[in-house]
């Protein structure tokens, strides 16, 4: 069994941790970082022989619960692109763990709002 190398959970979240947070697969959070919605990840090195591995800043965890919320409302990615560029993502707090709702939703859109109504 191959052990999952730690790194402070308050400062970077791995892949499986935003796959976690938002139920939603590696394929379609590559997808969302190519189309600017969430941060890339940096390269962290332990040192040898731990090697270098990938890390998404913490906040991560909730843009991506945030991504995910706007898809379901039915949002475009334009549409989520500039409300993710209006926030300042990295004061939000380190992520709760998975399977805990966040409390950090920003308000829809009026368009967004329209459109769930009218549904």
């Amino acid at each position: 069994m191959t052990r999952r190398r730690e790194v402070d959970p308050n400062y970077f979240a791995t892949m499986e941790d935003l796959m976690a947070a938002s139920s939603m697969s590696e394929r379609t959070i590559r997808n969302w970082m190519e189309r600017g919605l969430l941060p890339m990840p940096v390269k962290v090195s332990l040192g040898y022989p731990n090697g270098v591995f990938n890390r998404f800043p913490a906040y991560a965890c909730e843009q991506v619960r945030f991504v995910a919320a706007m898809r379901a409302e039915g949002l475009s990615f334009d549409e989520i692109h500039a409300l993710v560029a209006a926030r300042d993502w990295s004061s939000a707090s380190p992520a709760p763990p998975a399977g805990v709702p966040s409390r950090d939703v920003a308000p829809l859109p009026a368009s967004a709002a329209k459109r769930r109504r009218s549904s």
